[in-house]
């Protein structure tokens, strides 16, 4: 999208999914990551039931953060979030997180460091863990997280070779369209309209009905606005409108989960969405004021683009065709007002 409209970003693999991750790579049962060290563990290593207590703690304090991430209190998030992430990162660097032979325990560091804002760390976390060689189950986790990482880093070429490491890894349909629709985002960035239509088109082929819910939606917005970029505004309205029939209050291009690069292009979304309304609104009202939002959501994309924004031109061009559409729209409800009763 613009130049990389909004993406769903994955969230990195809790505990839990990494425990089972593991088992899968090694055969083994699965675990927790805190699993207390065996006899022969804590003789090898005697300060393994040390690292393990810090991690458990770390993770309690993570488990916390998720369960306050998923809650309507998006205030305290952000007042008491950042504080136990900190706690966290402090405990993992001093049961040695970064260094750690449990692959799963650098995953999460690394994905603490992102959460924590510091995206060059996360990123260097990631790619010395991918120089160690992992099993193949954490090596996707890795490139997958590694390519969200180097988007925020504008680092779009890189981004779409790490997607390409994940895809040649990740066997399940689902996590591939999650691939393939981020991977699309990045060729958005970098101007190839023909790939991320191309990447979009063949994420949603891969999903079924019931995907379509959880990462259907975006998908489709993403398309709707690569359409759009590529020319065709008509199809780009109707994938928004098959979007809505998925997700009516547009609830998961606004979660937490979502991101815009630059932010900005928050507003393209934003304009594509309300002039779909205008279209589909039955008052006349409601259709005069989407118009109105989508007008200015296409000059706040205006105001906010540099010079160099590969949209740019479109954008004042599509500004221009709404604000037509607007007024034609408002001559005909003006002309198909009742008039007034006259007084005797």
């Amino acid at each position: 999208m613009s130049r990389r409209r909004p993406r769903w970003l994955p969230r990195p693999l809790g505990a839990a999914a990494l425990a089972a991750l593991a088992a899968l790579a090694t055969g083994a049962a699965p675990a927790t990551s805190a699993a207390a060290p065996t006899v022969w563990a804590r003789a090898l290593d005697p300060q393994a039931d040390e690292r393990a207590a810090l991690l458990s703690q770390a993770d309690g304090l993570l488990a916390r953060y998720e369960r306050l991430r998923r809650s309507p209190l998006l205030e305290r998030v952000e007042e008491i979030g950042p504080l136990w992430l900190r706690e966290a990162r402090a405990l993992y660097e001093r049961a040695g997180a970064a260094t750690s032979r449990d692959y799963a325990v650098r995953l999460r560091y690394a994905s603490i460091l992102e959460d924590l804002g510091d995206v060059q760390g996360a990123a260097a976390a990631l790619e010395a863990l991918l120089r160690t060689d992992p099993p193949a189950p954490a090596r996707a986790a890795a490139w997958h997280a590694l390519a969200v990482a180097y988007a925020r880093l504008g680092r779009y070429h890189d981004e779409i070779k790490a997607y390409d490491e994940a895809l040649a890894l990740e066997p399940h349909a689902a996590s591939r369209a999650l691939l393939l629709a981020n991977q699309a985002e990045a060729f958005m960035v970098l101007g190839d309209i023909t790939a991320a239509v191309e990447g979009y088109r063949t994420a949603l082929a891969t999903l079924g009905s019931l995907d379509m819910f959880r990462y259907g939606v975006t998908t489709l917005w993403g398309l709707a606005v690569a359409l759009d970029r590529s020319g065709d505004l008509e199809g780009a309205l109707e994938h928004i409108r098959l979007a809505r029939t998925y997700d009516r209050a547009d609830q998961q291009i606004h979660g937490s989960g979502w991101f815009y690069v630059p932010p900005y292009d928050e507003a393209w979304y934003s304009a594509l969405g309300h002039w779909t309304a205008a279209r589909a609104a039955e008052l006349g009202s409601a259709r005069a004021e989407s118009y109105l939002q989508a007008v200015a959501a296409w000059e706040s994309y205006i105001a906010q683009a540099p010079a160099s924004d590969h949209w740019l031109p479109l954008a004042k061009a599509r500004r221009a065709q709404c604000e037509r559409e607007r007024e034609q729209t408002v001559k005909r409800l003006r002309k198909a007002a009742p008039a007034a009763p006259q007084r005797r």
